[in-house]
């Protein structure tokens, strides 16, 4: 088969996948990706995603959590609840938003740990090329430019993945970035050249994730990124009598709103229009 009707045959599949979701809801479905890299002690275990299909979606975003970056998804899993449907959902659904996004929830199958300083299993090189296979994967299939979300050590795991990409002269692969209640330590490069949102809780009480340090990468990244960047500090929401890092604020409980608005039209600003 040749490249011409490869790609004639994904986008026929994509569209028939919207349209279902047009009608039906937005669809929802665990996406196992393949891992075929070879590596000392790599797993060979696929990578397993959560996926919502936006009906007019413009674009993927893969989202990578923070924590150990393992959710525990299952083939047979129908639906995420919590954080991830207040936040994230939303993101492929006209009626809520403008539904700019594919979802794409992913879920490491080995244990990221997170580390005193820094989530040194973030730069590992399995973890870096489960990532760039998964957004191979979604760009592939849905035919659409890939946005990565980083939140908390998921963060750190975007911040690496680029600078791996930026070293292999690769960052076509990737169109947007989303730097939300970032761990402290995830930096970019001097030379990095991409849209970015950076959202921060002004109330995160994670010492780990602290607001003025995201601060100040965006001050840094500012000064050489040619590309539109925009801090946007939220407000609302209510705290959590939990683990600051894991609850509350940093996890932008009933703020969710103003996190979708935020994304919304940030993105709304960078992506083409539909044809």
């Amino acid at each position: 088969m040749n490249a011409s009707i490869a790609s004639q045959l994904r986008n026929a599949i994509a569209s028939t996948i919207c349209l279902l979701a047009v009608c039906c809801g937005a669809a929802a479905q665990v996406v196992s990706v393949p891992f075929n890299e070879n590596g000392f002690l790599f797993s060979d275990a696929p990578t397993l995603t959560f996926v919502w299909v936006g009906a007019k979606a413009r674009a993927t975003l893969v989202f990578i959590p923070g924590g150990e970056g393992r959710i525990g998804l299952t083939p047979d899993r129908k639906s995420l609840g919590g954080f991830y449907a207040a936040t994230l959902k939303p993101l492929s659904d006209p009626n809520l938003t403008s539904g700019l996004f594919n979802v794409v929830v992913f879920d490491s199958p080995v244990a990221l740990p997170s580390g005193n300083d820094y989530p040194n299993s973030r730069q590992s090189k399995e973890h870096l090329l489960r990532v760039e296979s998964v957004a191979r994967h979604f760009r592939d299939q849905y035919s659409r430019p890939v946005w990565i979300m980083g939140h908390s050590n998921g963060a750190a795991s975007m911040t690496e993945f680029y600078k791996m990409l930026e070293q292999n002269g690769q960052t076509a692969l990737v169109s947007g970035l989303i730097y939300s209640s970032a761990r402290n330590g995830s930096s970019f490069g001097d030379k990095t050249n991409i849209p970015i949102l950076f959202l921060a809780h002004e109330r995160d009480g994670c010492a780990k994730s602290m607001p003025s340090v995201s601060r100040a990468v965006y001050e840094r990244i500012r000064n050489t990124n040619q590309q539109k960047i925009d801090y946007i500090q939220i407000r609302g929401g209510e705290d959590q009598l939990q683990n600051p890092c894991t609850s509350g604020f940093h996890m932008f409980h009933k703020a969710s709103n103003e996190v979708l608005q935020a994304i919304d039209q940030f993105a709304n600003s960078i992506l083409p229009p539909e044809q």
